[in-house]
């Protein structure tokens, strides 16, 4: 199944360049690719993303020290994602370090970090010309389930392609993907994951059970985090996104289901990627789980889609 240096006393100015609500150019958001705090740098590689700016760009000749040991220590910041007690904060741990370090700069650089640091290329989708998705292996059996189900830590890079033929970073995505092929009704029944937990609460949707009555089989999960996006709203909660993939006995046809779960941890994002911090107070909450859709399973099933 396949359903992103400058001195400290720079630092203190952000808040007068960086006004809330006031797109920022790519100068002012350099002063924060140095912060001490990498959910500031993070932030300020997002939306250099959206504005189609590398960082090497946006510094104009300087260099960041910080940003730069974010591209290099992309391989122990996963490792220490391994280390979070649940597989909530797994994922959402390792989606922020890929994104600090791997958002608004050139794709080729990427690539070349992440295949040094151990990072198994194992797909290039490209769904039109001047997009490109590349899916990575990140951790074989990264997350044991409790009946000894092994779970393994992927990513993607999406990167398009600018005037110039170059190609940016614009946005990732990070998950755990799970392969069953075995009854979704011995799945939701085996207890394998904390009560509670967001995948508890998928298995034991209802609608499930209706749905596994034609397509029996629970082919694979794959279980995100990340923006959820809605065309309609200004601005985006962070959260968990659960696509899963159920066929017929022999696999003669199938269909997917999508779910979407707000989370407390990070604040809404605004147009241009502007954060919300105003307020903020991380909680660990999660809302409940939202349907998103159905489609066809099968003929090379679900691929990313462009994060605009």
């Amino acid at each position: 199944m396949r359903p992103c240096i400058v001195l400290l006393l720079a630092l203190s100015s952000c808040a007068e360049v960086l006004p809330a609500g006031v797109p920022a150019s790519p100068s002012a958001l350099a002063c924060l690719l140095d912060h001490p705090d990498p959910a500031r740098r993070e932030e300020a590689a997002a939306r250099l993303s959206i504005l189609g700016s590398t960082l090497a760009e946006a510094l104009g000749g300087k260099t960041a020290d910080r940003a730069e040991e974010d591209t290099a220590s992309l391989r122990p910041a996963f490792q220490q994602a391994l280390a979070e007690p649940t597989a909530e904060r797994m994922i959402r741990r390792a989606f922020h370090s890929l994104r600090t370090g791997c958002l608004a700069r050139d794709a080729t650089r990427v690539a070349a970090a992440l295949g040094a640091q151990g990072f198994r290329r194992i797909e290039i989708y490209e769904p039109h010309d001047g997009l490109k998705f590349t899916r990575y292996l990140a951790q074989p059996s990264a997350y044991v389930d409790g009946t000894g189900g092994l779970h393994d830590l992927f990513c993607w890079t999406q990167a398009l392609r600018r005037s110039d033929s170059t190609w940016i970073v614009r946005e990732v995505y990070v998950g755990l993907h799970a392969r069953f092929d075995a009854p979704f009704k011995a799945v939701a029944a085996s207890g394998r994951y904390p009560r509670g937990s967001v995948l508890a609460t998928f298995l034991e949707r209802p609608e499930l059970q209706k749905l596994a009555q034609a397509f029996p089989v629970l082919e694979e999960i794959e279980f995100t985090y990340g923006r959820i996006r809605d065309k309609a709203s200004e601005t985006a909660p962070a959260g968990f996104h659960v696509i899963a993939g159920f066929v017929m006995e022999g696999k003669a046809g199938g269909r997917s289901v999508y779910y979407t779960a707000e989370c407390g941890l990070d604040p809404r994002e605004g147009r241009g990627g502007a954060l919300d911090w105003d307020g903020f107070s991380a909680a660990d909450t999660v809302g409940p789980l939202t349907p998103r859709g159905s489609g066809i399973w099968g003929a090379g099933s679900l691929k990313p889609v462009q994060d605009d």
